[in-house]
């Protein structure tokens, strides 16, 4: 019962990080691109781009390199789990070192040769560039401290920096918009200055607290070579599905112009976002199947993947749902002008992700074993093969509908052979209960909860009243059918327990202070 608050109280300290920073985020790229004009605004985005390099590969490395903490942790040998540490950060240093020579040579070179930088705002470039290479040599050593804090499952420590980070910049960009300093110098130079404060507060919390993020000048072969397969495995995925992420859109640009990439963005945006969502809870899960699989109770584990499947895709359907129902009305709320297909897309993608969201915690199961190669290998080859199946429809002459489906339905590839290697490692018996508990049961339940809530919009009218209606409604039914059938038998009588306790406690409370 203790693991399982935890997990919540983990997932919520996640939520309120995702939903801050996207409220926050909204706000900020308009103050952004006034603070700093056009022209800046866009050299920031092209000279600042090794900056978002390193940010990418921090957050894979840092993602590894818990995997790597987790497990140590979990079998209980804190020598190993400080020397796994040490290792990491004299491998992150020293890759620091060589990001900031990049930066500071084929950066400028690239800078001075190929780039069109407008005129007198070559200072301003240069200045980039050296933030650049400063902040590789503070955010790559941080990774294995953020590692730390992953495998403990700090998320609230790390939540409440990443907020106060959000709002930061947001005070950043009011102060440089009314300044009468450089606006881009100025900007580049706060955002480093609170890079090096969030890690140096980092660094301090993890050194007080937790015994193996104390370095010590000691480095191991034998920890390094599983760490950089690993490493290297996940930069792999994470590539792969970037360029997949890129040809696409080119593809469809080629077939039928900037039209209908501005609905696919469109679509993928709000489809992304309640994905995301979804996506969070995972990460809460993902530091104690990792533990629980290092101590050997893997049926422990096997318990935490049905409970993360079934609680992320009841979660996305909370949401999805609602938005299904009242996606018209929601686009044109948000956007006003509706693109063409932009509904269409976005519908496909929320329906296709209802399946998919089945995908996300067996993938992470099999990272927390350690078996990371298969599934970005998988990824890789099925990501190629949809892209080329996109074009060949597109070259067809098919309406640019199909190809939508088409990309779509290959994340479906991606559950059938993620099922495929997790039957590998833990069973057909496993598989077939978490096909009939978590995923039929949540489909069963998003079918019957969309029908009851599909035509309210008719009778209502499209109105805020009408979508706030819809989504109390959602959150109602999706409650009460968790409740009833959803949870297995133990999860169910284990929420009735809860409840009953603290109705139990308050109602006295209550008769007492009456009489």
């Amino acid at each position: 019962m203790a693991g399982n608050l935890r997990i919540a109280r983990n997932a919520t300290f996640l939520y309120a990080h995702t939903v801050i920073n996207m409220v926050v985020g909204f706000f900020t790229v308009g103050i952004m691109l006034d603070a700093l004009g056009v022209d800046d605004y866009g050299l920031q985005a092209v000279a600042g781009s090794g900056i978002a390099l390193f940010g990418f590969i921090v957050a894979v490395l840092s993602t590894s390199t818990s995997r790597f903490i987790a497990y140590e942790l979990g079998r209980g040998d804190a020598v190993r789990t400080n020397l796994t540490f040490c290792t990491a950060l004299i491998l992150f240093s020293g890759l620091a070192l060589v990001m900031a020579v990049v930066a500071e040579t084929a950066g400028m070179w690239i800078l001075h040769h190929k780039l069109n930088v407008p005129a007198g705002r070559m200072g301003a470039a240069e200045f980039i560039i050296h933030a650049s290479a400063v902040s590789s040599l503070i955010t790559l050593p941080q990774a294995p401290y953020t590692a730390v804090l992953m495998a403990r499952e700090k998320f609230g420590v790390t939540s409440v920096c990443n907020i106060s980070g959000t709002l930061a910049k947001l005070v950043i960009l009011l102060f440089v918009r009314e300044s009468g300093y450089d606006h881009l110098i100025l900007y580049t130079a706060l955002m480093t200055a609170l890079s090096l404060a969030t890690t140096l507060i980092l660094r301090f919390y993890c050194i007080r607290r937790f015994p193996e993020a104390r370095f010590r000048a000691v480095f191991s072969r034998e920890q390094l070579r599983p760490m950089i397969k690993f490493s290297f495995w996940e930069l792999f995925g994470s590539m792969s599905r970037t360029l997949k992420d890129t040809v696409y859109p080119m593809a469809v640009n080629i077939f039928h112009g900037v039209a209908l990439n501005a609905a696919i963005g469109i679509g993928t945006t709000l489809s992304g976002a309640v994905t995301g969502m979804a996506f969070t809870l995972v990460s809460a899960f993902k530091p104690a199947m990792v533990k629980q699989y290092a101590a050997d109770r893997i049926d422990e584990m096997k318990s935490s993947i049905t409970n993360a499947t079934l609680l992320s895709m009841m979660l996305y359907g909370m949401f999805a749902m609602p938005l299904l129902v009242e996606l018209e009305y929601v686009m044109g709320l948000w956007l006003g002008t509706i693109p063409p297909l932009a509904i269409e897309v976005c519908a496909i993608q929320l329906v296709v992700n209802t399946l998919v969201m089945a995908y996300f915690v067996p993938a992470e199961a099999l990272k927390s074993m350690g078996h990371n190669k298969g599934i970005n290998i998988m990824q890789c080859a099925g990501g190629a093969v949809t892209v080329c199946l996109v074009w060949i429809v597109l070259a067809l002459g098919a309406s640019p509908i199909w190809a939508c489906v088409v990309f779509e339905c290959g994340l479906l590839v991606s559950l059938t052979v993620t099922i495929i290697l997790v039957r590998r490692h833990l069973g057909s018996r496993f598989i077939r209960s978490l096909i009939m508990r978590p995923v039929g049961a949540v489909m069963i339940t998003d079918a019957v909860i969309f029908l009851l809530l599909l035509p309210l919009p008719r009778l209502l009218g499209h109105s805020m009243v009408t979508l706030i209606t819809v989504c109390t409604l959602s959150v109602i039914l999706f409650s009460l059918a968790a409740i009833l059938w959803v949870l297995p038998a133990s999860g169910r009588e284990a929420l009735r327990s809860y409840l009953r306790s603290r109705i139990g406690n308050i109602i006295p409370s209550k008769v007492n202070a009456q009489a």
